[in-house]
């Protein structure tokens, strides 16, 4: 009983996720700012914004429907912190089964759907406009990013994060067996996370805040939660699945390992998000269908043969 709440309330549940959410944002913003020559935000300006954002007045525009727009966050939220009770944490996971690597993009999900529903909600033009284009941006990134997923899943013989890292032990980290998948797989979590340059469904310069136009006060703080831990989490599960070779270290070093591989990942996203511009969301569709789609189902045939 102690270590379930143990598990869940503080590691690797709700404590761990939101500390680590928080300084992603803030070393995200970091490393953006000095790609840009800026100086950036200090440590504890994510958890200011966090703190400000709860202390304001909570509004939604006549005709929204209230209780849908305050359970979606919390949804999402709900969803986000059990799929990372599953991901391993420098090979450390309590809850591990055969098949949570399905569950765990499953609850992922979850969010995404919730995302576009506070647009519709919402009532506002800009709040349906930036859905719809959430919906049509979840299409085009999401079947190459669950079978790029599943080429780690298919080449290790099984579904369980921790045994795919297992895998890795002896076989060496898949991200060299499957550099595409690999590739693939940041590009998924780019659009997962509507980072630029997929950050279609929220730009300001077209619709403002997107579905989140509306959205003030606590509603709009634990959005904001929910997309910084899914950042965090969606880090996490790329570490093991492609990089999760720390499993046969020993415990200290596999902890090093795994936050330098974390930090790694970091910069990549904020490097992209610094390199290049914005695409548009007929772009998005043409590369997701024409290019990555292709490119994931020759990585995941390539996958086959290695096994036969």
């Amino acid at each position: 009983m102690i270590s379930g709440l143990f598990y869940l309330l503080l590691f690797p549940g709700l404590l761990f996720q939101v500390i680590c959410s928080l300084f992603f944002e803030w070393l995200d913003r970091k490393l953006l700012a000095r790609f840009q020559r800026r100086v950036g935000p200090p440590w504890f300006q994510p958890l200011a914004d966090l703190i400000k954002l709860f202390s304001k007045e909570d509004l939604l525009p006549e005709g929204a429907n209230d209780l849908v727009a305050t359970l979606l966050p919390l949804i999402s939220l709900s969803a986000v912190l059990t799929a990372g009770l599953y991901i391993p944490i420098a090979g450390f996971t309590p809850f591990s089964f055969e098949g949570d690597l399905i569950v765990i993009l499953f609850l992922m999900s979850v969010p995404t759907l919730a995302y576009y529903l506070a647009g519709v909600v919402s009532v506002g033009v800009y709040s349906i406009l930036g859905g719809s284009r959430s919906l049509l941006q979840f299409f085009s990134y999401e079947v190459p990013l669950l079978i790029a997923l599943s080429g780690p899943a298919i080449m290790s013989g099984s579904w369980s994060v921790e045994q795919i890292m297992i895998s890795q032990g002896s076989m060496g980290p898949f991200i060299l067996f499957q550099p595409v998948g690999f590739v693939l797989a940041v590009v998924g979590l780019i659009g997962k996370l509507k980072r630029d340059p997929l950050d279609i469904p929220k730009a300001k310069s077209e619709v403002v805040g997107g579905p989140l136009t509306e959205f003030t006060g606590a509603k709009m703080g634990l959005w904001h939660l929910v997309m910084n831990i899914q950042a965090v989490l969606g880090i996490f599960l790329l570490t093991n699945l492609y990089l999760g070779w720390t499993k046969t270290f020993n415990p200290l070093v596999a902890v090093v390992v795994f936050i330098i591989e974390f930090l790694v990942l970091v910069v990549i996203l904020s490097g992209a998000s610094a390199i290049y511009a914005r695409l548009r969301i007929d772009q998005l569709a043409g590369l997701g269908w024409r290019i990555l789609v292709p490119l994931s189902l020759l990585q995941i045939g390539f996958v086959i043969l290695m096994g036969i």
